[in-house]
């Protein structure tokens, strides 16, 4: 038995790692996230990959959460799920497909009046500036006369300068074969459409029985009452708020078409179903139609004053619909910082285009309402001192 009063022995110090401080770091924690990058990119590459069917599904994932509350409205008259589900899609469809239908000769006038528009915003923007310059420059005094050269062999032509239409036509060699493409890809788009009709018909008609079956796979009552009270709220409040912001937007189509008819602009419901799709994109969305107006306006119109007003009217609706419309109908519950909403946009852009703009912000509010609720229930599970901790933290 070793005695008690004698100091025990201490370890002696281990010697540092001769591998620095990427030596010190934890190899299975290293591993998971060099795992979960590998993992991320599979993922964005399985989805460019799948973009034919990826698009149509994310697009009937926020569709049947936006039309539900009008399913079950349908189903209070004791019609049954399926009836109820395809009268709702089978009117959406044909309301598409009328407007496609309606708006296809405007939209291939505009796409053969495209390099024409750009030649004279082009050559008015030039006169513009040279008139600017003309009015701020000094008068030069007369040049000296020039020596006369000698004679000897001719020297060579200068190159002529490009025509102002050179740089036009390379910029639009693609935009005379949008009809084409589209006559090509026309198979493709009604497939999708087609996917995206169906996936939206079985998620309202089957909506119940998929939220049971996607409790039943999570353990733990507590597990299963949070992310039932989380997908209540996505059902309620996040559908609402699609609903809301979509008659917004058609309501700013509406006013947009009305004022540009009242402007004389040719082909006025075209643009009003563009600021409705554009305002899908916040930000980008009027940033956009305010170019394209701006240079619509100056071609289809002599005055400035006028070829200003499409310009200032595509601003004006778009102010008081963010800040008069929108916060009155809408309010600041599902409030977002604008970073994440440009870079959902930048995001969506990027993986699918123009459809991945537009579908961007939408799936952003769901996924956001999706986790502010799991994160306020987990809050509420927690034990009181780790809630005062929660509450205390920055």
């Amino acid at each position: 038995m070793p005695d008690e009063g004698l100091p025990l022995a201490s370890k002696p110090p281990r010697p540092a790692s001769a591998g620095g401080w990427f030596a010190s770091l934890d190899r299975g924690a290293l591993q998971t996230v060099l795992l979960g990058i590998i993992a991320g990119v599979l993922v964005l590459a399985a989805l460019d990959a799948a973009s034919l069917i990826a698009i149509p599904m994310v697009l009937a994932i926020l569709c049947a959460i936006a039309l539900a509350p009008w399913v079950r409205w349908l189903e209070r008259s004791g019609a049954p799920a399926s009836l109820c589900a395809a009268l709702v899609v089978g009117g959406l469809l044909m309301g598409a497909a009328t407007t496609v239908y309606a708006l296809a000769p405007s939209a291939e006038a505009w796409n053969e009046r495209a390099p024409q528009i750009l030649r004279d915003v082009e050559r008015r923007a030039r006169d513009f500036a040279a008139g600017v310059s003309s009015s701020f420059a000094v008068e030069p005094e007369d040049p000296p006369a020039e020596a006369p050269r000698p004679a000897g062999p001719s020297e060579p032509d200068e190159p002529e300068e490009e025509s102002e239409d050179g740089a036009v036509d390379r910029l639009m060699e693609g935009g005379q074969k949008l009809l084409a493409d589209w006559a090509i890809n026309a198979p493709r788009l009604a497939g999708g459409a087609g996917f995206w009709a169906i996936m939206t018909f079985f998620l309202l008609r089957d909506r119940v029985m998929l939220g049971r079956f996607g409790m039943s796979m999570i353990r733990g009552n507590s597990a299963r009452r949070t992310v039932g009270r989380a997908m209540r709220d996505v059902r309620t409040n996040v559908a609402r708020y699609l609903l809301a912001i979509t008659a917004i937007n058609a309501g700013l189509g509406v006013c947009t078409a009305v004022a540009f008819y009242l402007l004389g602009v040719a082909n006025a419901p075209l643009w009003g179903v563009a600021a409705a799709l554009l305002n899908f994109m916040p930000f980008l969305g009027i940033a956009i139609m305010a170019v394209v107006t701006l240079g619509v306006g100056i071609v289809s119109f002599d005055d400035p004053v006028i070829a200003f007003a499409p310009f200032g009217v595509i601003v004006a609706l778009n102010l008081i619909e963010a800040n008069f419309v929108t916060p009155l109908i809408v309010g600041t519950r599902t409030r977002i910082p604008p970073i994440a909403v440009f870079a959902a946009i930048a995001f969506g852009a990027w993986l699918w285009g123009a459809a991945g703009a537009l579908v961007a912000t939408p799936t952003l509010i769901v996924a956001m309402a999706f986790v502010r609720r799991l994160d306020a229930a987990a809050r509420l599970s927690a034990p009181p001192r780790a809630r005062k901790d929660a509450r205390s933290a920055p």
